[in-house]
């Protein structure tokens, strides 16, 4: 007898582990939990900025391979259609003098444009 009761032991299945589990909820709320779900993970197309970058030379400017005189920049700029909250990029060569600098700064802040200096840095 020992060995067929060892034998029924085998022969037997353990209990299944897909557990079922449910959650009572109000079909509305159900609706109102996926819509989130789904609006807070789809990508939303991320806004583009506008970059311009002004270069001052000796006696000039550039507009990427524009040549602007530096007092004309923000006119420029503007007939360009540039969006007044662009992120214009100032820089100038070791031979701009400090007059086409301010006359390119003057002209960019007087087009409407907002005018931040973060650093100077000289090579």
């Amino acid at each position: 007898m020992m060995g067929i009761k060892c034998l029924r032991m085998t022969l037997v299945k353990p209990a299944s582990l897909n557990l079922i589990v449910r959650f009572r909820m109000n079909p509305a709320r159900a609706f109102l939990v996926v819509a989130l779900v789904a609006l807070g993970s789809s990508s939303l197309p991320a806004q583009t900025e506008t970059a311009v970058h002004v270069r001052i030379s000796k006696e000039t400017c550039f507009i990427g391979t524009l040549d602007v005189s530096c007092s004309k920049v923000g006119a420029k700029l503007l007939e360009l259609g540039t969006p007044l909250d662009a992120h214009i990029d100032v820089s100038g060569d070791a031979h701009a003098s400090y007059s086409t600098t301010s006359a390119a700064l003057e002209s960019i802040r007087s087009a409407g444009f907002k005018v931040k200096i973060g650093y100077i840095n000289v090579e």
